[in-house]
């Protein structure tokens, strides 16, 4: 039981470990891109509200230099990401297994979930400069994955009266903003502008961070579930 105990702490704490991670070394990342941009290839640096995540994960940035530092750091610290949140989707469910139901809408999540993730590994393995259609193939799949094994995660915590219902609220708030970046993304004309850039990539910077606070509060959360 205590090995157990442990393993689900770690999870926890990896959890909350991953997104802190991810924030530091993007921001390096950032600092070393080579410059451009998709409407202004001669600007120079990262712009932060023109600039998406991916374009951290070039190999060529959209400068046409070489973007090896920054797609290093960034490959590596999404990696790390990616692998913090395996152990915590096998984690969760087991915080419900004293209600059959919410145990399989946890365990049902928890396989989404985990099918999500291979999803964003795929996208990160495949920077959008060399595999274009493929990168953002993986990233819509992993977007419509996450979402759906939120939702059953939201719902077990939802029901269970011993977890907080706090911890459903920040799911459904991350749910909310992820649709609105969706249908902002479709609505938006295809050819992209200066001011669509802009919108795009800061709806991008919001969903993203909104991602890496849900999961790294579910960490606390679950770690504090277990201390009590």
């Amino acid at each position: 039981m205590k090995i157990s105990n442990n393993w689900k702490k770690f999870a926890s704490l990896f959890i909350i470990f991953g997104p802190v991670q991810y924030v530091i070394f993007t921001a390096v990342a950032m600092i070393f891109y080579a410059g451009g941009t998709m409407v202004n290839p001669l600007s120079l640096g990262y712009d932060f509200w023109n600039n998406f995540f991916s374009d951290l994960g070039r190999v060529t940035a959209l400068s046409g230099a070489s973007n090896v530092i920054s797609f290093t750091i960034f490959t590596i610290t999404a990696l790390i990401l990616s692998s913090s949140i395996i152990p915590f989707a096998f984690a969760l469910p087991t915080f419900f297994e004293n209600d059959e139901k919410q145990y399989l809408i946890a365990r049902i999540g928890s396989l989404i979930s985990l099918i999500s993730i291979f999803f964003l590994i795929a996208t990160i393995l495949t920077p959008w400069d060399v595999f274009s259609t493929s990168h953002l193939m993986f990233a819509n799949l992993f977007n419509i994955t996450g979402a759906i094994g939120v939702i059953f995660f939201a719902v077990a915590v939802l029901y269970n009266k011993n977890y907080p219902n706090f911890y459903a609220f920040i799911y459904g708030v991350l749910l909310i903003i992820g649709i609105i970046y969706t249908v902002v993304l479709i609505v938006l004309p295809k050819s992209i502008t200066p001011e669509g850039l802009t919108i795009q990539a800061s709806l991008q910077k919001i969903s993203q961070y909104s991602f890496l606070f849900c999961f790294l509060i579910q960490g606390y959360g679950a770690w504090k579930y277990q201390k009590n």
